[in-house]
């Protein structure tokens, strides 16, 4: 009888973020093909995914990295990795430069990243050094997650075409809560965002941008989910275009399906991104979606057919709120395709792709 395959998914830390998120839903559908799954986190944080792993008998080792360069995580990972014998290791994010190394020398067979930003996003020049060196000498394979992404990782780490094989991220869309029903044009209106406060996604664009839209459609209310080093920047712009009655500031949510069923619109408003999981959320749900026009977006949403796509520019974005938010026939035209396109994005099929990798 052939024996698992054993596999260790290497994270910073389990918070709530699209690359953990990715991590759980990979972790839990590689389980369900009977694959031998163990999660390490440098970090340690525990999380609504953290549980959510223990439920599905996935076990997690955290490394209790300090901060900055903790020499002791990478005997820690080379003690683990001779111990447990993986067939791959599968790191994300910054933990390449313990992983790879510990892994090198234990002699794991596969080493594989997922490249979650566009590559100069990803790290900083440091890092990227010691990215390039681990594709190039240590036969890491980078894997990109949209199109454009992998056109970002060949450029900056001069690879080859067929180096980089694309694995679109995925989720379990039987989760998604199914949207029956769209709304009307003299009730409240819920917009709604998901995502880090942080400059990459854009939160005082989206501030100025609902002032635009609740001057014209004073019956809409913004909601947003998550946290973030700028936090207090963002509720001190609401203060300053007193919106505070009109935004709401949710906190972090671990089930945000409920959330995404009730609201009327889902706006990202990104600068740059990946291939955002908050995103395949929305469509898995059926919310009609406005959405920057910025990396692997448009490889997920087919402009005016699956969402609206716009400019990073707060008269555009407003635009398209109110034109979904006057037009309840395109708001439900375009959550039901959203809807039909997420299927291109389902966990199951994310799996597959990652296990031909393994071998």
């Amino acid at each position: 009888m052939e024996s698992k395959k054993r596999v260790i998914q290497i994270i910073p830390y389990l918070g709530l973020g699209g690359a953990e998120i990715m991590v759980e839903h990979l972790s839990v559908a590689l389980a369900s093909n009977k694959m031998d799954i163990l999660v390490v986190s440098l970090y340690e944080y525990h999380s609504a995914i953290t549980e959510r792993l223990e439920d599905q008998k996935i076990p997690i080792l955290f490394l209790n990295k300090k901060k900055g360069f903790d020499f002791k995580v990478f005997f820690r990972l080379y003690k683990l990795l001779k111990e447990k014998k993986p067939d791959a290791i599968h790191t994300h994010l910054f933990t390449m430069p313990y992983a790879i190394p510990a892994a090198f020398f234990a002699k794991v067979p596969i080493k594989v990243h997922t490249v979650h930003n566009i590559a100069k996003e990803e790290v900083g020049k440091f890092g990227r050094k010691i990215n390039w060196f681990c594709y190039k000498f240590m036969k890491v394979i980078p894997v990109s997650i949209s199109p454009i992404i992998k056109n970002s990782i060949i450029q900056e780490y001069r690879l080859s075409d067929n180096q980089v094989p694309m694995i679109y991220n995925g989720i379990n869309l039987e989760e998604c809560i199914e949207k029956n029903e769209y709304g009307e044009n003299n009730r409240l209106i819920k917009i709604l965002h998901i995502g880090r406060f942080s400059e990459q996604k854009n939160h005082i664009g989206l501030i100025n941008s609902f002032k635009l839209v609740h001057e014209k459609a004073p019956n809409t209310v913004l909601k947003l989910i998550g946290t973030g080093e700028l936090e207090k920047r963002i509720r001190v712009r609401v203060k300053e275009l007193n919106l505070e009655s009109s935004v709401e500031f949710l906190g972090s949510i671990s089930n945000v399906y409920p959330y995404l069923n009730e609201a009327d619109i889902f706006v990202l408003p990104s600068l740059w991104e990946g291939m955002p999981i908050s995103l395949i959320e929305a469509m898995g749900t059926g919310v009609p979606i406005v959405a920057t026009a910025v990396g692997g977006i448009p490889d997920m949403i087919e402009d005016n057919k699956t969402g609206l796509l716009v400019g990073i520019n707060d008269g555009k974005i407003s635009e398209a709120l109110l034109k979904l938010i006057y037009d309840i026939t395109l708001q439900e035209k375009l959550g039901i395709a959203a809807k039909v396109a997420s299927s291109r994005f389902s966990s199951k099929k994310m799996a597959i792709k990652y296990e031909m990798l393994y071998k």
